[in-house]
């Protein structure tokens, strides 16, 4: 009788928790019965982020709320690059500090996109992860180092 509570809580938990939430496909937006966009807009800043210099630059002020979690005093945007991808699509974006950043569509619905991020640099790939953008949201990546302090990569599905 044990087993059989603890086996029952078990699969209780591993159903309820977010990570097998976010595994399963997401449903398509022909079987929802709901209107989606054919494309999803896709945005890449490439922001740097340092303690050289302070302040929010005015064009990342959606983001400013953001970068309260991280420790660095300020961020610039470099450059803003846009593709219109459909499911299946990728684009591939060059970044500063010899960085190339993949981005594919693998699937949206009404809610979320879901996309695979790949970096690369001269050594190979650095980076490879599938996340799940909520619709006209932003996912940031940050870390690889630049200069006095770290790019910042915003990622923003719009549809």
């Amino acid at each position: 009788m044990t087993r059989r509570v603890f086996a029952s809580l078990a699969l209780a938990l591993l159903l309820a928790s977010p990570a097998w939430a976010q595994s399963r496909p997401a449903p398509s937006p022909a079987s929802s019965g709901a209107r989606v966009a054919q494309k999803v807009d896709v945005q890449l800043r490439v922001v740097h982020a340092t303690d050289s210099e302070s302040g929010v630059d005015p064009r990342l002020a959606s983001l400013a709320s953001s970068f309260r979690y991280f420790k660095y005093k300020g961020y610039r945007l470099l450059s803003t690059q846009t593709a219109d991808l459909a499911v299946g699509g990728d684009q591939a974006f060059n970044v500063e500090g010899g960085r190339r950043i993949t981005v594919s569509l693998l699937s949206f619905d009404e809610a979320r996109a879901r996309m695979r991020v790949q970096m690369s640099n001269s050594d190979g790939k650095v980076l490879d992860t599938t996340v799940n953008i909520n619709r006209n949201g932003t996912f940031i990546i940050s870390g690889p180092r630049f200069k006095d302090g770290i790019l910042m990569l915003p990622v923003t599905a719009s549809y």
